[in-house]
């Protein structure tokens, strides 16, 4: 890890520090080797278009430290002071995996990039667009709604300011300091709402690269089904800030759940602000996804997508990469619902793909294991935890599983005998949340047929000086020290955990490990 975060000041306000490099932890990686897959981890880069007018961005007060029932409803994760520096987060780490062209530790070139899933935040049309751009190398302008001002909650429009987000603009005549400044050491930072939306030429991923659907790219706020009065509210020019006068918040969060089902409460009488309607913000349908994808520049073509995906309205697929078969599931419950799980067509394929491999199998999805438990079916059965456990531990010849949507570096070993009956389970950061990291995956054999896996955390090309904060980078830089500060995640304010969780431990970061011949 390259930046730590330093000492609290008197808010709790911590600048990042250059760290010292780490070195690998575990096995001793093999001088002599046979390259099986050398891979890039994304995950979790979450685009988002900030100013969209339904994001239930309100409720995340109920998480902040003065909320009277934090403790009960935890993070509930609809707010982040950083979304709209998404875009520039995956530029910078686009930039930084560029240069990483053989695997660290092996020196074998790069095989491709894997992006587990939670391309876009809100499942939209211009997020969809804008991750694309990002990956392919093409100009495009992360803005929505009017390009003459910032739309979002966080703008600095007087008439309608509000104390509980951040304003990096700093604090309208006659207003009262936010709560980010005046309470939790938050900067102001000039101009930066109009920077962030300006259009740029991004330098684009230069491996061929597969993509990992999402709960974030199928349902709104990762949760809900987009269904047609919501979707429509989506490309209007309404941005609600509060809930309506017939609906309580506790009725609104037990909608809004891990298992579905999940909805929106109607708008009814809801307040509301009038912003600039836009039809780019549309719900990405069912297939549509991967027919984003298919028109893609990039390699391989589709990334992993074919044009029977586009038909059938299914994301999970099987292909070859090195010299392993990679199998890539969509763990989604389109029902709704934050977690996931597999419907039994997906879950049979699943096994039909790994029984058939004459070759290695390393498996991709966003959920990883552990969150597989949403049941909720009103048609047909979802395939959960056990199930699945209990599958792919009949076939020794699966070794590993890629997965992330919990945000931070986590690796286990799934099954009986550790490196011996099993595999690994390895879970990468995200892009949104602090540490805003990816890793690199060495996978190779040695002479006598033990598999190693060589794990590297990389940090995107943002530095501790952010500056002004105008170019991608700089802005970048600027949102990993946002994210190490997020006021909801800090210890010394009684938090679940604090913001240093998503770290992990060394044992998931640089470490190598090992499967004995099998």
């Amino acid at each position: 890890m390259a930046y730590i975060r330093g000492e609290a000041n008197a808010l709790g306000w911590r600048n990042l520090v250059k760290d010292k490099d780490k070195s690998h932890i575990g096995h001793e990686f093999p001088q002599v080797s046979t390259p099986l897959l050398v891979m890039h981890h994304l995950s979790d880069l979450h685009v988002c278009d900030a100013q969209s007018p339904t994001r239930p961005e309100h409720l995340d007060r109920w998480a902040d430290p003065d909320s009277p029932i934090r403790e009960k409803v935890g993070t509930i994760g609809t707010y982040r002071p950083h979304s709209m520096l998404s875009p520039h987060v995956v530029e910078a780490m686009i930039q930084s995996l560029n240069t990483i062209t053989v695997g660290p530790l092996s020196g074998y070139p790069i095989d491709g990039a894997i992006i587990t899933g939670d391309t876009t935040d809100n499942a939209q049309l211009n997020e969809v667009s804008w991750y694309l751009a990002l990956l392919d190398g093409l100009e495009f302008r992360p803005d929505s709604g009017d390009h003459n001002t910032y739309e979002g909650v966080i703008d600095d429009g007087a008439g309608h300011y509000d104390t509980r987000y951040w304003h990096p603009h700093g604090t309208p005549v006659g207003k009262k300091d936010d709560d980010a400044r005046a309470k939790y050491g938050f900067p102001v930072v000039p101009n930066l709402l109009n920077s962030c939306r300006r259009a740029f030429k991004a330098t684009g991923l230069r491996f061929p690269w597969y993509a990992v659907h999402g709960n974030h790219d199928a349902l709104l706020q990762g949760t809900v089904a987009p269904e047609p009065q919501i979707n429509s509210e989506l490309i209007a020019g309404k941005r609600y800030v509060g809930l309506p006068t017939n609906v309580s918040l506790e009725d609104v969060l037990s909608n809004f759940q891990e298992v579905g089902p999940a909805s929106y409460p109607a708008s009814s009488d809801a307040p509301f602000i009038e912003v600039t309607a836009d039809l780019e913000r549309r719900a990405v349908e069912r297939g549509e996804y991967a027919a984003m994808h298919l028109a893609s520049p990039g390699l391989p073509k589709g990334h992993g997508f074919t044009q029977a995906h586009v038909e059938n309205k299914h994301m999970y697929y099987s292909t070859h990469v090195g010299a392993v078969k990679l199998i890539v599931i969509d763990s989604v419950n389109h029902f709704g619902g934050w977690q996931g799980s597999l419907d039994v067509e997906q879950f049979e394929w699943l096994e039909g793909e790994i029984a058939d491999s004459n070759r290695l199998v390393v498996l991709a999805s966003h959920h990883p294991l552990s969150t597989m438990f949403n049941d909720y079916a009103p048609i047909g059965r979802r395939v959960c935890i056990k199930e699945i456990r209990g599958m792919l531990l009949k076939y020794p010849q699966l070794i590993a599983w890629f997965a992330g949507h919990e945000h931070r570096h986590h690796i286990e070993w799934v099954g009986t005998k550790e490196e011996v009956d099993g595999f690994w389970h390895i879970e990468t950061a995200s892009h949104a949340d602090w540490p805003q990291q990816s890793r690199t995956i060495e996978i190779v054999s040695d002479s006598s047929g033990d598999i190693y896996f060589g794990l590297s955390v990389i940090d995107h090309a943002g530095g501790i000086d952010y500056g002004d904060a105008i170019t991608p980078v700089e802005i970048a830089g600027l949102s990993r020290v946002i994210s190490a500060n997020v006021w909801q995640k800090r210890s010394e304010l009684g938090a679940k955990h604090d913001v240093s969780w998503a770290d992990g431990q060394a044992k998931d970061r640089n470490v190598i490990l090992k499967i004995s011949k099998r």
